[in-house]
């Protein structure tokens, strides 16, 4: 950020920062929520941002917000003589204003901040696009990150000290041992699953993988009714195979559990239009929100994503499929497109802080084993998918592949955990419902499972492991 007091040019309001650091140290009880409300770079005056830094300090080490305090701190850094010694701290005391003040004047200087972070921003936007090497697409993309980040008032940290994550942690840690389930992610509503991967996690790349006609869309269709209509979590679906009218098709199939194919017909009796015409009632206030551009850049989809984030807060994107998406300028081949891609959706979880689901197709390669069941080096065009992936999911049913399955293998869906970052791998058992493309926890309850995870929980203690 700026540190030339005198700049002519980014705009500042010295009497309101001044104000704002004499309240802190004369209503010191203010301190907690004002910390949280700006940072050092909210302060363009040098010795003003000094003098916040300080008392900054003082308040995370519990101590006194006083003026002699804050004095000898900054004495300890080697910065009193900079900001102006105790007689500036003093000045500053007798410009407080009463704390309700102080709430309307953080907004100033807030919106002093994210004005002077614009001009920087567009600046450097200039800069760049006065050089003719420039790529315009990645141009694009880097201002509309930059206007996103400046809107959600992000401070550009570059590094932590362990401290800092520590303390992040902890809180972290003690807010998840309140919870009654091992679930810390986003639930899929699959017991099992949840159990395994605890959830998907913010910032987590999830790969669900299969072959044609195992059932991906519905898998991750299965999911999103789970969160956006039984959890009612805001949710974003970006289809790029599949209308919009054929997802609330299924959506609706699977929640009155008509068949597919009597609903893509029309041919139902007045029982199932009233159930379905009730259902689609339910479901009209969902907060689950459908993108079926057909062609669509992984450019576009951080737009349309980063504006979905900011004005509806989703908590998870699904994209179908990745190998539809392209890259926003021209590659030398297609497994360099597919890694650019795969990158930029790791990178869409990172920056958003929310898990992205994207669906994927597996080569002809699995089909050739005896046992058809997919493997990691089944995935498509590129080891980076892999490598960007925090957790890969294949599905396979194996009664795709027989003519004359056996009772055990009708219905079966295996959900193979092919890689985690942060846990075990393995298989789990879904049940399939052709009829309306849908997938089922079997028999056990989700109570059974919480029971299971607690029993887990407690050998975990008798054998002397420490949560």
């Amino acid at each position: 950020m700026a540190t030339n007091n005198d700049s002519p040019v980014l705009p500042y309001d010295e009497v309101t920062e001044r104000a704002v650091l004499g309240s802190l140290l004369v209503y010191p009880e203010i301190v907690d929520i004002v910390v949280t409300k700006l940072k050092p770079y909210d302060f363009f005056n040098q010795r003003h941002r000094e003098v916040f830094n300080a008392i900054v300090a003082l308040f995370n080490d519990s101590k006194p917000i006083e003026p002699i305090l804050v004095k000898e701190y900054l004495e300890k850094k080697g910065t009193l003589d900079l900001v102006g010694g105790l007689h500036f701290l003093t000045e500053l005391a007798l410009e407080a204003v009463p704390p309700e003040t102080v709430y309307q004047l953080i907004d100033i200087l807030k919106e002093k901040s994210t004005l002077r972070s614009l001009i920087e921003s567009a600046q450097k936007i200039i800069t760049k696009a006065k050089s003719p090497s420039t790529d315009i697409n990645t141009l694009l993309e880097e201002a509309e990150s930059i206007i996103f980040q400046v809107t959600e008032s992000k401070e550009t940290i570059y590094y932590y000290s362990l401290g800092e994550v520590l303390k992040e942690t902890l809180r972290i840690i003690n807010e998840l041992a309140k919870k009654e389930t091992v679930v810390t992610g986003i639930p899929t509503g699959f017991y099992e699953l949840d159990r395994l991967t605890t959830g998907f996690h913010p910032g987590d790349l999830v790969i669900i993988a299969a072959r044609p006609g195992m059932g991906k869309t519905s898998f991750a269709l299965s999911i999103l009714h789970h969160l956006s209509i039984v959890e009612n979590v805001p949710s974003a679906f970006f289809s790029l195979e599949m209308s919009k009218e054929q997802i609330a098709m299924r959506l609706l199939g699977e929640e009155t559990k008509i068949p597919l194919k009597k609903i893509r017909s029309g041919f139902l009796n007045d029982k199932e239009i009233e159930a379905i015409t009730n259902a689609a009632l339910k479901m009209m206030k969902t907060p689950l929100y459908i993108d079926d551009t057909a062609s669509l850049s992984i450019l576009d989809l951080k737009a349309k994503a980063r504006r979905l984030k900011k004005e509806k807060d989703i908590k998870i994107i699904v994209v179908d499929y990745l190998q539809l998406l392209r890259s926003h300028r021209r590659v030398e081949n297609r497994q360099q497109e597919v890694a650019e891609i795969s990158r930029g959706l790791k990178g869409l979880a990172k920056e958003l802080g929310i898990p992205v689901v994207a669906l994927a197709q597996l080569s002809r390669q699995a089909e050739m084993r005896a046992d058809k069941r997919p493997q990691l080096a089944d995935l498509r065009e590129s080891g980076s998918i892999e490598q960007d992936a925090d957790l890969v999911l294949f599905i396979h049913r194996p009664e795709y592949y027989k003519k004359n399955p056996s009772p055990q293998e009708e219905g079966l869906a295996e959900i193979i955990i092919a890689k985690q970052r942060n846990g075990p791998t393995g298989v789990i058992n879904l049940a399939f419902i052709k009829e309306i493309t849908k997938f089922e926890n079997l028999a056990k309850t989700s109570d059974n499972i919480v029971e299971e995870e607690f029993e887990e929980i407690n050998q975990y203690e008798e054998d002397g492991v420490d949560f």
